[in-house]
């Protein structure tokens, strides 16, 4: 059973759709703060019933206060909640940040590895989304109480490790989109259209992504690459050298790519296409 009331401070995409999906799984709602005028609007259309407040000072007497503002503004609020609310439990959401960057005291982060467009089709992901958490050992083995009751998927992690952690969340999510953009630069190079390129190309991603769900990696790799047809990948070095960015951009995947197979498949004519990248 978890009985805590819980609080939010902070009405972005991340702390409505948090709120919303505790509040739809039966998690008392204490209250939330909203700042703007926006945001406030949205939090009273979204959380019926619930105690939308302007200021920490609305907040009526949770247990635990979920921060959920932007990550340079954490600390400030931390502050002023550990002054208003010295017995309730802090945790912050950023990805980036540990636990040590709150007061002293009953002090937890807990993330989701996940990226909220919007709190009402948030609903869908929150379920299937991975969490990491770390902290003072009350406030975790509270959070994960709360974990647990909604049956989330979660790992505690080393206070150190977050910046990695993070790192490793910003190359899979936010440089995706860098990979799709220089795709379709090199497709319109071609003399493709961006518009049905990028639709091709988000086709061909996605099939990606089933095959290293089903198989892992390195084993999801295909493409002249994984078969080694050196010719090909010349062909496209060659191909890429009126476009100075885009090359560099290929070159350095490609190594990543074949460095990827070195360690995995200890095959020499590898490191003889490294050289063959490296060289042009």
């Amino acid at each position: 059973m978890f009985d805590k009331k819980i609080a939010f401070v902070g009405a972005g995409r991340l702390g409505l759709s948090l709120a919303l999906f505790l509040k739809n799984n039966g998690i008392k709602l204490d209250s939330i703060v909203a700042r703007s005028d926006a945001s406030y609007k949205r939090a009273k259309e979204i959380l019926e019933n619930a105690n939308v407040v302007r200021t920490i000072d609305g907040i009526k007497k949770p247990d635990i206060i979920f921060i959920t503002t932007r990550d340079e503004d954490i600390q400030d609020v931390a502050s002023k909640l550990k002054d208003r609310y010295p017995e309730s439990v802090l945790v912050h959401t950023s990805g980036a940040y540990p636990s040590t960057i709150l007061p002293e005291g009953k002090r937890a982060s807990l993330h989701p590895l996940q990226s909220f467009s919007d709190p009402l089709s948030a609903q869908n992901k929150i379920p299937s989304t991975f969490f990491t958490l770390e902290g003072e050992k009350e406030a975790v083995e509270l959070c994960e109480k709360l974990l647990k009751k909604l049956n989330l998927n979660y790992e505690i992690i080393e206070a150190d490790k977050k910046p990695l952690y993070h790192a490793a969340a910003c190359i899979a999510s936010n440089f995706m989109v860098t990979l799709i953009h220089n795709a379709v630069q090199t497709f319109e190079a071609s003399g493709i259209k961006s518009n049905k390129g990028k639709k091709g190309l988000l086709n061909l991603s996605q099939g990606t992504l089933e095959n290293i769900k089903e198989k892992g990696t390195p084993q999801a790799l295909t493409g002249p690459i994984a078969r080694k047809d050196f010719q090909t990948v010349r062909l496209h070095l060659d191909a890429l050298k009126s476009y100075p960015g885009l090359l560099e951009f290929y070159k350095f995947m490609a190594e990543k790519t074949v460095e990827m197979l070195i360690k995995t498949e200890k095959d020499k004519d590898y490191e003889r296409l490294l050289k063959i990248i490296r060289s042009i």
